[in-house]
């Protein structure tokens, strides 16, 4: 080993030293989800973890293992509002953290209701959606807007401005717009002990690709997958070499990760092509249905939903829309 190589690896261990992996159970694959603390003169939580009393529990003694307690940590820094990342806001902002949000997600959560609602129900619509199975798409979907409204608590939190550097407490953070898995999602790279390291939220995972997710069932899911390809390429710009995610352990050389990503949406565009080429004319339920065999759960709908705006653009299928339901067939 050389003596640059040696220094380099003694200044990672520093900084991998100094963050240290709150864990949360969570009843959806993969099962667990992280958060992070940042240690400094104002700690730093990246992420909040799973909602509920379970999740409280696990972040008091998350914390308790560091010898830390809620009311030590400073600021919450979020990369995205969804339930698993945000289910512990209300707890820390007791305790007297400022909680830190992409601006575009406030924004998002302080939405009309009804005017959503309308959004779902079209969207649910045109994926094949009907009867009672629409009914409570729509429902669930307006509980998971309301939810997240009253946990982010958008009139309490201090926006996140993604056009450049940032600084929260004496930290300076490097913001990437990181949509596809989730339309305001960003990750945040910074330097810890000479390290760069990046927090990569649900955007970068080693061992699998997170659902693109995008807006859910509304207005712009078929943005999905061009999003997360958009994603990949302002990753590339990443300078970090420690990357900690929010499923999946942490890992090193992002910019593997983020070709390895690519490769699993190729693969999702592949799949999902040859379902529509068996059953076309098809709805995007159906065709989900056909490349997976599961639509239970809303994840496979909404990843054949962007993969099937990508292959439009592309030309490789086109759509037509009656009474308000898209059919998808190979061109």
């Amino acid at each position: 080993m050389t003596t640059d190589t040696a220094c380099s690896t003694v200044r990672a261990e520093h900084a991998l030293s100094r963050i240290h992996r709150l864990e949360f159970d969570v009843p959806w694959p993969p099962k667990r989800v992280a958060a992070y603390l940042l240690e400094g003169p104002e700690p730093i939580l990246i992420d909040a973890g799973a909602p509920g009393a379970a999740g409280q529990s696990e972040l008091l003694e998350g914390l308790a293992e560091i010898d830390f307690e809620p009311a030590d940590i400073d600021h919450v820094l979020v990369t995205h509002a969804h339930i698993d990342h945000i289910g512990q806001l209300p707890a820390l902002r007791e305790a007297g953290a400022t909680v830190h949000v992409p601006k575009t997600a406030v924004s998002r959560l302080e939405r009309d209701l009804e005017t959503a609602r309308d959004g779902f129900r079209e969207a649910a619509t045109a994926a094949g959606y009907d009867g009672d199975a629409l009914a409570e798409i729509v429902d669930e979907q307006g509980e998971s807007l309301r939810r997240n409204r009253r946990l982010v608590d958008p009139e309490t939190v201090c926006p996140v401005d993604s056009g450049a550097p940032f600084t929260v407490g004496e930290r300076e953070f490097e913001p990437f717009e990181t949509p596809g898995h989730e339309i305001d999602h960003r990750c945040f790279e910074t330097t810890v002990a000479d390290a760069t390291v990046l927090f990569s939220g649900d955007a970068l995972i080693e061992p699998f690709r997170a659902g693109a997710f995008q807006v859910g069932l509304d207005h712009g899911a078929d943005d999905a997958v061009d999003a997360y390809y958009d994603a990949m390429d302002r990753l590339t710009a990443t300078t970090a070499t420690h990357v900690f995610p929010g499923h999946g352990p942490t890992f090193e050389d992002p910019q593997r990760t983020v070709e390895t990503t690519r490769d699993r949406l190729d693969a999702l565009l592949e799949g999902t092509r040859g379902a529509v080429d068996v059953i076309e004319p098809a709805t995007p339920l159906e065709i989900a249905e056909q490349r997976t065999g599961d639509v239970r759960h809303m994840a496979p709908v909404l990843d054949t939903i962007g993969a099937l705006g990508t292959l439009e653009g592309r030309g490789s299928v086109s759509s037509e829309t009656e009474d308000g339901v898209r059919y998808y067939e190979t061109t």
